[in-house]
């Protein structure tokens, strides 16, 4: 049950406080944060509507209770000892890792009264409340949390300027060297102390939408990508180049190239790249957020994206035109497919539901999912058997279930798996599956019965991306940043396809079993030779981490969708 205190704590007042002082806080605190006042700020309209809610239930809490029951609340709390800082800071943690959020930032918000400069504490704080959707409150947090680390260090390079603020070069130079760790909560707090000294400073959003992306906060990753997009449209105009005295700052590096600065990592593609064999024919722009998922239809002509934007585009490959909105979705859009015969689109989201849509018409066929069955999490993956009658779909509630196309009801749920389930593949003939994800254990079973035909166990984890060749013979299982190939049937580990710099996203073979198409979140896709293991090649092009990849039939076109918002069409010359 929630205390007093923390609704003490919502309207700033202390423990104790009169009726009347609760009231005049509900007026000041109302006012601050009605939803009304953010109309025009859609981008914090949520945290708004919750923080508002969360204010007015406070309210009422505190002015219906009684008030000897508030204080007899607030004195139950106290020992003959009150509790220390950190016993407050050490009770969150618990509260925390117990699921009770709300309570653990009680816990915070104590520990931080006590000892004003808890780096500790502030940071504890910061990721709960960014857990809670409070994004406003958390980067207040974030950035208190910098400030204190620069205020602790002694070294010189941490000294602040005549102004007492923090170095921007110096702090955003930390910043890329804990991104380059992949220490992306790090890398979050000293990103967001130099956008807060330098409100125009390219490349700290560019980095910090890729570090929100990575920790999963995709609204925030959207945001930064859309201010990152503003500033370099303002970069580009010419009246603004020769007045803009702040741009040498905002890059790490000045004497750069912009194309050479603006990716977080160096690119070591340079040769692969002009000795490439594919083109870029098309770049699809018309989503508004990280584009997730990509899937082409077997005839080659059209393909579907799924968006954190909550919707779907049809395309067409020939000409990169949009065909087709689909709308439904209440939450982002994380994995689509499309059936064998071309005649439907499913779609996976946040929202924990299944849709299945017409191609042809775009009509919204059928949910598979609601409040009582289905799905309690994000759905990761979907694929439609060969014959068309189901569809498998894996989820982060650790489940993998087979849904009934015709008439919609779920036939079998599987709850075997440890972790998170992130990747899913079908053989081609439908008869097995295989699927992975936040374990090291990969599952193979019978697609109808569900059946487990075996269980194998991967060096690293997370397993991202799983593929089957289309004699299912061969297994490719990306993991971490490396590819392991193994022979499916022994399950025997054949070799390792290493090159990308960061996580493998997604994986498909291509050409038979010849090819085999990477993805990754170093922002680029490589093509493999199965057999030797080989790079054959790398395309480059896209600004952030490639988030999926497909190939049609012939193996001539490949699509791939990325955290930046495009989808690219590559077209082997």
């Amino acid at each position: 049950m929630t205390s007093f205190n923390y609704y003490y704590d919502v309207l700033n007042l202390e423990p104790g406080s009169t009726k009347e002082d609760i009231k005049r806080a509900y007026r000041r605190l109302a006012q601050q944060w009605h939803p009304d006042k953010f109309s025009k700020k859609p981008d914090q309209l949520p945290e708004a509507r919750e923080k508002f809610e969360l204010i007015k239930e406070a309210y009422h809490k505190l002015i219906q209770a009684p008030y000897g029951d508030t204080l007899k609340n607030v004195s139950a709390k106290i020992s003959v000892r009150p509790p220390s800082a950190e016993e407050q800071y050490q009770e969150g943690i618990g509260l925390l890792r117990a699921g009770k959020r709300k309570q653990a930032v009680e816990s915070f918000n104590q520990a931080i009264r006590k000892r004003p400069n808890y780096l500790q504490a502030y940071q504890a704080r910061a990721f709960t409340l960014e857990q809670l959707g409070l994004g406003l409150q958390a980067k207040a947090d974030f950035e208190k949390v910098a400030m204190l680390k620069q205020q602790m260090s002694s070294a010189p390079s941490s000294k602040p300027d005549v102004n007492g603020r923090p170095d921007v070069e110096r702090t955003f130079q930390r910043g890329v060297l804990q991104f380059k760790s992949r220490r992306y909560g790090a890398a979050i707090e000293h990103f967001t102390t130099v956008i807060h000294l330098n409100p125009n400073h390219i490349e700290a959003y560019r980095y910090r939408s890729q570090a929100y992306f990575r920790r999963g906060y995709d609204d925030k990753a959207n945001a930064d990508f859309r201010r990152l997009r503003d500033l370099e449209q303002q970069a580009k105009e010419p009246a603004s180049r020769p007045s803009s005295s702040s741009r040498p700052s905002s890059s790490p590096r000045p004497s750069s190239s912009p194309r050479k600065s603006s990716s977080p990592r160096k690119s070591s593609h340079s040769t692969s790249r002009s000795l490439s064999r594919w083109q870029c024919i098309h770049t699809l722009s018309r989503h508004t957020g990280v584009v997730s998922a990509v899937a082409i239809a077997r005839d080659g002509k059209k393909l579907v994206t799924g968006s954190h934007d909550k919707t779907l585009r049809l395309w067409s490959v020939k000409t990169g035109s949009l065909l087709r909105t689909l709308s439904g979705h209440s939450q982002a859009v994380h994995c689509v497919a499309v059936s064998w015969d071309g005649k439907l689109i499913a779609s996976g989201s946040a929202d924990t539901t299944i849709k299945l849509w017409d191609m042809r018409t775009g009509e919204l066929l059928r949910s598979f999912g609601n409040l009582i069955s289905g799905h309690s999490a994000t759905v990761t993956a979907l694929a439609f058997s060969p014959n068309n009658q189901f569809l498998v779909s894996t989820s982060q509630d650790a489940t993998v279930r087979l849904w009934s196309l015709k008439s919609g009801k779920e036939i079998y749920a599987l709850k075997d798996y440890p972790e998170e389930i992130l990747a899913l593949a079908m053989g081609w003939d439908g008869k097995a599956m295989v699927y992975g994800g936040n374990s090291n254990q990969l599952h193979i079973r019978h697609t109808k019965t569900g059946k487990l035909i075996r269980s194998f166990s991967i060096d690293s984890q997370p397993n991202r991306a799983v593929a089957l060749s289309r004699q299912s013979s061969l297994l490719a299982v990306g993991s971490g940043d490396k590819i392991v190939m193994w022979n499916r049937q022994c399950q025997k580990k054949l070799f390792e396809l290493k090159g990308h710099d960061d996580a493998v996203s997604s994986l498909v073979f291509s050409t038979g079993n010849q090819i085999v198409v990477s993805g990754s979140y170093d922002k680029t896709i490589k093509l493999w030779n199965a057999s030797t293991g080989q790079n054959v090649d790398t395309l480059t092009g896209h600004q952030a981490a490639v988030c999926s990849v497909a190939c049609s039939l012939d193996g001539k076109v490949i699509v791939s969708s990325s955290a930046d918002t495009t989808v690219k069409i590559w077209q082997q010359t």
